[in-house]
């Protein structure tokens, strides 16, 4: 079904924007997972949730709550990409992680109307306390918790 193609549709966009809420609920258990990942849809879903970033919420809460469902799918699969013995095809990711480093730019959150300033200092501590309360002292953790803490203070 992910591979249905409408007649004025030259992507899977609109196919996949329709089955997430069921993607979604299969890959809450680890066949559905496995199924995803050997028919390659996990690539449509990707996809799908780039070019829902990108439209920069034009469509306003309906992009929203697929943006939710295909994130959730997306995560699913990594969650569990151990247990079903799936590798990444690290070409599907990074289109996936250079749009969410657009989607997370300073610029790009403050052009939104209902994000300021305000909303970003309150952001970057939020994610400072949340990293110094889970009290995982690694090293790549105190880093990661370091730049954030100076980040908020800039």
């Amino acid at each position: 079904m992910l591979f249905v193609e409408g007649e004025d549709e030259s992507s899977l966009f609109l196919s996949t924007c329709f089955l997430l809420p069921m993607l979604c609920q299969i890959t809450l258990k680890d066949e559905g997972c496995e199924l995803l990942a050997a028919s390659r849809g996990y690539i449509a879903v990707v996809e799908c949730l780039v070019k829902l970033i990108q439209s920069d919420g034009q469509n306003g809460e309906e992009d929203s709550g697929s943006i939710f469902l295909a994130c959730d799918t997306v995560m699913n699969i990594l969650l569990k990409r151990e247990k079903i013995r799936f590798s990444l095809g690290i070409s599907t990711f990074s289109s996936l992680l250079n749009a969410l480093a657009y989607w997370a730019d300073e610029e790009a959150l403050l052009k939104q109307p209902s994000f300021n300033a305000s909303s970003l200092d309150s952001l970057a501590g939020l994610i400072a306390r949340s990293l110094s309360s889970s009290g995982q002292d690694t090293s790549d953790t105190a880093d990661l918790l370091e730049l954030i803490t100076a980040g908020a203070r800039t």
